[in-house]
């Protein structure tokens, strides 16, 4: 398994988790979780993430899910497979939520993300 931290700025951070192959994951070839944190002086605090976790048929492509107490939308598809698409989703979805004076900090620590494709 391929775990690490990418810095957007000081308040926030991706963690990401790539899975070692599974055939189960048809598309990307293995499980991943990409995590937003917030970081806080005592504490981290999850706020999105992105997985390609449900592996029922027709539902290959990663979803977004959003913490609770930050909007009741808890769960949404990104609607693609095209790896450059779902990032470019992903930065979106990122920026909406922390705000859009990070979006370059945000292209670039989603920049450095490998595709979960082996």
């Amino acid at each position: 398994m391929e775990r690490g931290v990418i810095n957007i700025n000081k308040q926030y951070e991706l963690e990401y988790r790539y899975y070692d192959k599974d055939t189960k994951y048809k598309y990307f070839n293995r499980r991943f979780e990409i995590y937003l944190i917030e970081k806080k002086s005592l504490r981290k605090n999850y706020v999105l993430h992105m997985d390609n976790c449900d592996i029922t048929t027709g539902k290959w492509s990663p979803h977004i899910h959003k913490a609770p107490e930050v909007n009741k939308k808890m769960y949404f598809g990104v609607s693609t497979l095209n790896w450059n698409d779902v990032r470019n989703n992903f930065i979106n979805c990122i920026s909406d939520e922390i705000g859009e004076r990070h979006r370059e900090n945000v292209k670039k620590a989603v920049g450095k993300l490998a595709s979960p494709k082996l």
